[in-house]
Order: structure tokens, then sequence, then C-alpha cells
């Protein structure tokens, strides 16, 4: 008598699990890939959101000569037992602060905003963006720009404003 047989095998049961497996662990991945992926968007929006702001402010005083009008300054904050330090761009005139720059060690990490340069009509101007922590595993990023006071650059070439 010959029986016939229906169904599947183990093997090809055992197989069919195999590959299964592969794609499900490689959608997995995918997943994981894409989240991450996400997370340092979002985190590179966040100094690009920063910064915008802060040269949008920086250069609009600048150009009209008045570098004291913003300055970098420590800023300490505690939660529970930790305290973090920021570097901040504060607004001196109304003291307040603009926008958080950067995550510092220590309040004294915190660079001078500008600098005068040679040719005296500019100013060198420095930004620490994201967490510039020495045992952090992020990115600190230093932005360097120059702003050129109007008023002095016509009146060197002897015009009057």
């Amino acid at each position: 008598m010959k029986h016939s047989q229906r169904g599947f095998t183990l093997v090809e049961l055992m197989v069919a699990m195999a590959i299964g497996t592969v794609i499900i662990l490689g959608a997995g991945q995918l997943f994981l890939t894409t989240f991450q992926t996400f997370q340092n968007v979002d985190k590179v929006s966040r100094k690009q959101e920063a910064l915008v702001f802060a040269v949008s402010a920086l250069t609009e005083y600048g150009r009209q000569g008045d570098f004291e009008h913003y300055a970098i300054t420590g800023d300490q904050r505690s939660s529970g037992n930790e305290t973090h330090h920021y570097c901040v761009l504060q607004n001196q005139t109304e003291n307040q602060p603009v926008v958080d720059l950067a995550r510092v060690d220590d309040e004294a990490d915190c660079p001078t905003l500008s600098e005068a340069n040679s040719d005296g009509v500019s100013h060198t101007v420095t930004l620490p963006v994201g967490d510039c922590r020495v045992n952090a595993d992020a990115s600190c990023d230093e932005i360097v720009f120059i702003i050129t006071e109007r008023n002095k650059v016509i009146t060197a070439q002897g015009a009057t404003p």
C-alpha cells in the first residue's frame, strides 16, 4: 500500500523557520539603523537651529559695531545630584540668556565671544556648539566666522556713512 503524504516535512519547516528568522532580523536591524539615523539628524538639526539663531542675532549687532551687546557666559544647572555646565549666548543689555550653545565640563571652558582683528574693522567670532565635555562621546563643533563693521569699512575708504 502506498501512503500519500500531505503537509510539510520537518526539514522543510526548519528551512522556512531559518529563512523567516533571517528576514525578521534584517527588518529589526533596518528599524534600529533608521532610529539611530533619526536621532543623529535630530541632534544636528538642533545644533543648526541654535547656530542660525545665534549668528543672525550676532551679525545684526556686530555689523553696527555693537559687540558688547552679546557675550558667551557659563551657566551652571543642577538636577538631582548632578551639576551641568553650559556655554550660553547672553544678551548683556537685557541680562537674558538667548540660546544654549554647548555643554562643557566647567564654566571656565566657555570661550570669549569675539576678538578684534588687526585690520580694525572686523571681529572674529567663535561659537562652541554641541557636547564639549572631555569624557563625552559626542560631537563638539567650534564655529568661527568674521563680522565686519559696516561703518568702519565705509569710513576707512574715505566716505561718510
